[in-house]
């Protein structure tokens, strides 16, 4: 499924879960974390949509906050950056 921004998500033709696809046009994928099985070490290195959170939402405080989406460019340098805090 693709829509008209670019934006794109697969899913799995047997039982419809979510599946890894390619970012864009770039060499990164996006990856559903409820994918991963066992232990892993993860940190958040953003925060999207907090402008329209759910008032009983509470985000922890690691990681960038963005009110909207940021631009595709700036999410990458960020997590180029190592400066997720």
């Amino acid at each position: 499924w693709v829509k008209d921004t670019g934006f794109r998500s697969d899913f799995c033709s047997k039982c419809g879960s979510p599946v890894p696809n390619p970012l864009r046009n770039t060499a990164y994928y996006w990856v559903p974390i409820g994918l991963l099985y066992g232990k892993h070490t993860a940190e958040i290195a953003a925060h999207v949509f907090v402008g329209s959170k759910a008032a009983y939402e509470v985000i922890s405080p690691q990681g960038v906050h963005f009110e909207k989406i940021p631009a595709l460019s700036e999410f990458i340098a960020l997590l180029h950056s190592g400066k997720n805090d």
